[in-house]
């Protein structure tokens, strides 16, 4: 009897750390992702392949304009990195508005900011001069 009182608080006790176990390994994590290197910005401008550049970084460049940025800052160039999901070839030439961010630690010396495109979509907007 006091085999089997023995061996039966052993079982509960492998169970019970068991489930405990199992909790902790299935139960979901929270994010560790920091919020604010996960901001998402927007760019607008003409999409274009890059060439041969000094600064080897990036496969397409933006000639356009930061639209999280503040208004009236001049058109620049900006590098554009993104996933096997999105074919920037596609919009080469045309007007685009890129959504992504902007990878740290560029820009490197004399080339334009990275940026790591998360979406792209035509530029649908319209510009009329009502001179």
């Amino acid at each position: 009897m006091k085999y089997l009182l023995t061996l039966s608080a052993a079982l509960l006790i492998c169970l019970s750390s068991g489930t405990s176990f199992a909790q902790k390994k299935f139960a979901p994590q929270k994010s560790k992702i920091n919020r604010t290197k996960q901001a998402t910005y927007y760019w607008a401008g003409v999409l274009q392949k890059q060439g041969v550049t000094a600064y080897q970084y990036g496969t397409h460049v933006l000639k356009g304009e930061s639209l999280s940025a503040e208004l009236n800052e001049p058109e620049t160039i900006f590098a554009l990195k993104a996933g096997k999901k999105i074919n920037l070839n596609k919009f080469v030439g045309k007007k685009v508005i890129i959504t992504g961010k902007k990878v740290n630690g560029y820009p490197l010396e004399l080339g334009p900011e990275l940026i790591e495109v998360s979406a792209i979509e035509l530029d649908k907007v319209v510009k009329i001069n009502m001179n």
